[in-house]
């Protein structure tokens, strides 16, 4: 960590949020996240010029090509090269990969949130609806429909049919759940569609733990 807070003081090196939120991710260590911090301050074509990046970062010409080596061979960094308008030609760093690995760390992360917040949703939606608190044995109990990969639309279609019934316990509605696993439902549109041959399980509901 210290090292990291050294590099951070560097003058004009804003190191972006993103970089190091994936840090790990992304397998890179402090003196790289520096370096790649340094192409990210440029808004169009990257020059390798190595006395300027040396002096910017304080390091050696060694250091600096065994960042670009190792940024290279974990496919965070590529090379090109293009004609100034003189027409020589001279080296960029092109830093796509990276910003596309970023943007594929961000759609992920996105989608975990998403998942996860649907998944809580669904135990509020079943306390919502059956009015009190889930018992631990009661979320294991979805746990277990989630992990048995039963849609939480199918879930909650098995809810609103219990409700509709005046049922609100889990059981009744891991018994619809078993009925239309056994007809081959895997969503509620297959369901559906065969909806007069669903038979809702002789429960008695009053018989509850």
């Amino acid at each position: 960590m210290s090292s990291v807070l050294e590099l951070l003081n560097i003058k004009d090196i804003i190191v972006p949020g993103v970089l190091i939120k994936y840090s790990k991710e992304l397998n890179i260590d402090s003196k790289e996240l520096l370096f790649l911090s340094l192409l990210f301050s440029y808004d169009h074509d990257i020059p390798f010029d190595m006395p300027i990046i040396c002096n910017r970062l304080n390091l050696e010409n060694m250091e600096v090509l065994q960042i670009i080596s190792s940024l290279t061979e974990k496919k965070l960094l590529n090379m090109h090269v293009l004609k100034d308008e003189l027409g020589i030609m001279k080296e960029y760093f092109d830093i796509s990969l990276i910003r596309n690995k970023l943007a594929s760390l961000l759609v992920d992360k996105k989608v975990e949130e998403q998942e996860e917040k649907d998944t809580s949703d669904i135990y509020s939606n079943i306390e919502k609806e059956f009015g009190r608190t889930l018992s631990p044995i009661e979320y294991e109990t979805i746990k277990h429909w989630l992990d048995s990969n039963i849609s939480e639309e199918m879930i909650k279609d098995a809810l609103k049919e219990a409700v509709l019934n005046g049922v609100n316990n889990l059981k009744y509605i891991d018994k619809i759940l078993f009925e239309w696993k056994k007809k081959g439902y895997k969503k509620v549109n297959n369901k559906k569609e065969d909806e007069s041959l669903v038979s809702l399980p002789d429960y008695n509901w009053l018989d509850e733990e």
